[in-house]
């Protein structure tokens, strides 16, 4: 029986983790290019792309850096006392960073017909605090 919750859990936690950047994805497709570039501003790199059914695409890669930081425990110590031991578990401010890639792929239409968050892997952790939907304010920002 615990066994069955713990999976249970577990499958539960990926998917809402999983859940925002895919959400994230999907909602850019048919967007307009503009939106894009209103929100990420120039695009670091610019390519050329073959769609599967043979139409060309631009692909416009962002790269947007977060930073943040959480409480972690540093460690213990231990003081003698007259009837015993006082442990004391000592915490830190530790700084987190990361760098997270961004692509859309622009038709002819100027329109978004895919959008890549980490090149599409969904659990990658790196874009944290990173806006990528427009009108998303991530926790903490």
């Amino acid at each position: 029986m615990t066994y069955t919750r713990l999976s249970l859990t577990t499958l539960l936690a990926g998917l809402l983790l999983t859940g925002c950047s895919s959400i994230a994805q999907s909602r850019w497709e048919g967007r307009d290019l503009q939106e894009a570039l209103d929100l990420f501003g120039t695009p670091d790199s610019m390519q050329k792309e073959t769609a599967p059914n043979g139409e060309p695409l631009a692909v416009l890669t962002w790269y947007k850096s977060a930073s943040w930081t959480t409480t972690e425990a540093a460690g213990t110590s231990m003081n003698h006392t007259g009837n015993g031991m006082v442990y004391t578990e000592h915490y830190q401010q530790v700084g987190h960073s990361s760098t997270c890639k961004l692509q859309a792929k622009i038709n002819q239409q100027k329109k978004i017909a895919q959008f890549l968050i980490e090149d599409g892997r969904i659990l990658h952790g790196k874009c944290a605090n990173v806006r990528y939907v427009p009108g998303y304010v991530p926790p903490g920002l």
